[in-house]
């Protein structure tokens, strides 16, 4: 009788939000690595704060979305691993991220970096839960950057 009064209350208050976005708060981004760097594949590390608000954990189960820079399609993002939040608690992740590019996704980021402000575009549907119980909500984050702080190694002529 616990089980099923804990169940249905896990249930209720992950399905009774709006949004799934709006229990996780984007803290800070802790920079990346580059592990692979190729024309058809990179694989990158990234480092996150985020802040789970919710009274139970949440588990992100691998999955894809598309990624814009200045609302030009520049590839597809995968995670390849689970993402783990503990429950009303802050969290350090270290997220291992696959981008397969679109053909030209060279010339799109080389054209924003000669701009003083781009903006990036990341959009999927992410399966999001607990426990065995997962929803499939709709995210989109949409953040402006300095192009300063992106320094990638393009030649210069």
């Amino acid at each position: 009788m616990r089980k099923i009064i804990y169940l249905s209350l896990v249930f209720l208050g992950l399905f009774a939000c709006k949004s799934i976005e709006e229990p996780i708060e984007y803290i800070s981004y802790d920079g990346s690595s580059v592990e692979l760097f190729s024309g058809q594949l990179i694989k990158v590390k990234a480092g996150f704060h985020v802040e789970n608000k919710l009274w139970v954990p949440l588990k992100m189960k691998p999955g894809s979305f598309e990624l814009f820079i200045d609302q030009q399609k520049i590839g597809d993002l995968y995670i390849d691993s689970t993402v783990k939040l503990k429950a009303h608690s802050q969290s350090a992740l270290k997220v291992p991220l696959r981008i397969v590019p679109e053909p030209g996704f060279i010339t799109i980021a080389y054209k924003a970096t000669k701009k003083p402000v781009a903006n990036i575009k990341i959009s999927g549907y992410p399966k999001i839960g607990t426990a065995f119980v997962y929803k499939t909500s709709r995210f989109s984050i949409e953040r402006q950057f300095e192009t300063s702080q992106f320094t990638p190694y393009f030649p210069s002529f």
